[in-house]
């Protein structure tokens, strides 16, 4: 009898030590910022998932779960980073549940862990796919640097499916298009046309004003003003006829206006 009261006194000796442990609960728990990078390697897609989870309940919290899609190619390593400590989940399903006393660790109310969770992906997956155990606060996705998906105030409901999947975003060469090479080879070839005729015109500008310095043309000027004016002397002495006269003055005068704009072109 006494026996067998000594095993029973035992039995409920060792339950109320384990009880802490069997009944690990996650009750409370809010993801303040899940932030999710994927990066393709040699192995496969890289998955780093940083998780910030806070003890917003009056107990403590002694079990983190978390949700892991179907096709990962390797172990998932699970790691608290304020301690450095590896956690080894139980895995039921898609779900790794981390016990927390195994490693020496709790969450108080009010206090906070991050929790590192990294896993390979086949390097075609097409889609991310994450499901929400937690309210969460803050959720993103990136893939190469690149913002795939981000959202705030995410709330668990256990009638509802919390899934999210989101397409990977995987950029491609685009192939080259023969009619767009075309067209910029064209224009490149117009541009390069437009410029030679600019450039030529220049050329001959120069050459023109190079040839026809101030000196010059103010000679010019005078001489045709001289020729005009003893024109005029011939024509009143009657040294040549009307027409003669006319056509030649129309001629000189029209030399010695061209002159002057040269001139001014000079000046300017």
């Amino acid at each position: 009898m006494k026996k067998t009261v000594a095993i029973i006194l035992l039995s409920i000796l060792a339950i109320a030590i384990l009880y802490p442990s069997v009944c690990a609960n996650d009750t409370g728990v809010l993801v303040d910022q899940e932030l999710v990078t994927i990066s393709p390697t040699n192995t496969g897609l890289l998955v780093e998932e940083t998780v910030k989870v806070t003890n917003g309940g009056a107990e403590n919290v002694t079990t983190l779960q978390v949700w892991i899609q179907q096709d990962i190619q390797d172990a998932v390593k699970i790691t608290e980073l304020q301690s450095g400590k590896d956690i080894v989940p139980l895995i039921t399903g898609n779900v790794r549940t981390c016990n927390l006393s195994e490693v020496n660790l709790s969450m108080v109310p009010n206090t906070s862990l991050t929790l590192q969770v990294t896993y390979h992906l086949p390097s075609n997956a097409e889609n991310f796919i994450q499901t929400l155990l937690y309210d969460t606060t803050f959720f993103s996705v990136s893939y190469e640097n690149r913002g795939l998906f981000q959202s705030e105030h995410l709330l668990y409901s256990s009638d509802a499916n919390n899934q999210i999947q989101i397409l990977l975003y995987k950029p491609t060469e685009a192939p080259l298009n023969i009619t767009m090479i075309i067209i910029v080879f064209m224009v490149v070839i117009i541009v390069l046309a437009i410029l030679l005729l600019l450039l030529k015109k220049q050329r001959s500008k120069t050459k023109k004003a190079v040839g026809e310095s101030e000196e010059t043309l103010t000679t010019k000027k005078t001489l045709l003003l001289s020729l005009l004016k003893d024109l005029e002397k011939q024509y009143r002495a009657k040294s040549i006829s009307d027409e003669t006269y006319t056509k030649i003055k129309d001629e000189y005068k029209q030399d010695a206006v061209d002159v002057m704009k040269k001139l001014d072109d000079l000046k300017k």
